[in-house]
């Protein structure tokens, strides 16, 4: 008779766990909340489903370690907590990185090429030199410029221009005051091929209709998704207490040194975001070093 219970409750407990199972088998979505904890070791987010055998089930503050590959939500790892360093934008065709970087900046400021459809948004610009010959100025570039956010982990577009661009600059000048730049780019429909062949050299021309942006929106997406994954970041750190010291540039860099040594980089959406996100918890943390350039 004891054996007999004995079996009746293995089968019991193997038929409630594998109602645990199928119930877990069958979740509708995966990340909602989503937020990566990178210095902490974790992921945390919300799950909900419909589709269980017990019906609707939610659990909120899921957390799972560093690494966690998941099977239900497509093989993928569910929980990346690389802090990646910000690579820079250029591709090394200009001579010299400050000239490039220093006309991506510019773009920035011009409704042209950038431009926000949401106030969280992150917005970047890669170039290419179609005459990379030519050391002064005007420079001939091809420019991409892309509006982007994260959902869920994942970066999504919302804006993005592409196009060949005159960029003109004093050349007196030692140093790169974005003020001091100015553009001229063709226009849209029956007046492009006519604008390009008045703006730009021949032998630019060719370089114009025959070239493929995609490596510099491949270069604009991977940069966009490690500054933006650090400006979470350290928004975060902000709210937990956890940063010691901050600068600002003009370029809308931010870079934040944390209380245990770190120091991560970003780009904030709009210039001194970072001060409204330190304001926004000086009475909790009190102040913090802040700096600008």
């Amino acid at each position: 008779m004891k054996n007999k219970i004995i079996k009746i409750s293995f089968v019991v407990v193997g038929v409630v766990l594998g109602f645990l199972f199928l119930s877990f088998v069958f979740w509708s979505g995966c990340e909602k909340n989503f937020a990566t904890y990178s210095e902490k070791g974790y992921c945390e987010f919300d799950l909900k489903s419909c589709e269980g055998i017990f019906g609707c089930k939610k659990y909120d503050n899921v957390q799972v370690p560093c690494g966690s590959v998941s099977t239900l939500c497509g093989e993928k790892v569910l929980c990346d907590c690389e802090i990646r360093p910000t690579e820079d934008l250029t591709l090394n065709n200009f001579g010299n990185d400050q000239i490039e970087k220093a006309i991506s900046d510019y773009l920035l400021t011009e409704k042209h090429f950038s431009w926000k459809n949401r106030d969280d948004s992150h917005n970047f610009c890669t170039t290419r030199n179609l005459k990379p010959d030519k050391e002064l100025f005007p420079l001939y570039v091809w420019a991409y410029c892309g509006e982007y956010i994260i959902e869920n982990n994942e970066l999504k577009t919302v804006s993005g221009s592409s196009g060949p661009v005159k960029i003109d600059y004093p050349n007196e000048l030692s140093y790169y005051n974005i003020s001091k730049f100015s553009y001229e780019a063709p226009g849209d429909g029956s007046n492009y091929s006519k604008d390009i062949k008045t703006i730009f050299p021949e032998d630019v021309q060719q370089k114009i209709f025959e070239h493929d942006v995609e490596d510099l929106i491949v270069k604009a997406e991977n940069y966009a998704f490690v500054s933006i994954s650090n400006w979470n970041d350290i928004k975060r750190g902000v709210a937990e207490c956890e940063i010691e010291s901050v600068m600002q540039t003009h370029a809308l860099e931010v870079t934040a040194t944390f209380k245990d040594g770190r120091e991560i980089k970003a780009q904030e959406p709009k210039i001194d975001d970072i001060l409204k996100v330190i304001d926004a918890h000086k009475d909790k943390c009190g102040e913090i070093l802040m700096g600008t350039e």
